[in-house]
């Protein structure tokens, strides 16, 4: 899903939106279609939206202009995978996070998938944390190094 920040040409403070959807109403009452505004800044992520939201507001409120923000777009499945672990709180749930996600996105995954996700959180090696997996029983093996979450 594609997100992105406009600014309300009513009130003039930034707001978080999906672009997909055709018309959003403001805080301040008035209805903004889409199409008629410019979006300031896009992303796939809705933590790196409401950053993004949060700097645009600070730099509205205080009489300067909007920074400059480049647009951001996922750089594919494991880095969706590896946000959401970062997420979590503790070991034990960010692997979850992790096994559950491979598994929605490729049915089953492999040594190949953990290791790239592993060194976008450069948090620990893919065959220990495969092993703390197993171990753990929130995956199980399906085939020759074939992998699901449970």
């Amino acid at each position: 899903m594609k997100y992105g920040v406009i600014v309300c040409p009513k009130c003039g403070m930034a707001r978080g939106v999906e672009t997909s959807k055709k018309t959003t109403t403001c805080q301040c009452g008035r209805e903004i279609k889409l199409s008629r505004v410019k979006f300031h800044f896009k992303t796939d992520s809705p933590s790196e939206l409401a950053r993004a939201v949060g700097r645009a507001n600070a730099a509205l409120r205080g009489g300067k202009q909007l920074p400059r923000m480049r647009k951001r777009v996922a750089k594919g499945p494991y880095s969706e995978t590896a946000e959401r672990a970062r997420l979590a709180k503790d070991p034990l749930s960010r692997m979850k996070t992790i096994a559950v996600s491979l598994t929605e996105l490729k049915s089953e995954f492999d040594i190949d998938d953990l290791r790239r996700v592993a060194a976008l959180l450069a948090k620990e090696s893919a065959e220990e944390m495969l092993a703390k997996m197993i171990e753990l029983n929130i995956v199980y093996e399906r085939g020759n190094g074939r992998y699901r979450a449970v």
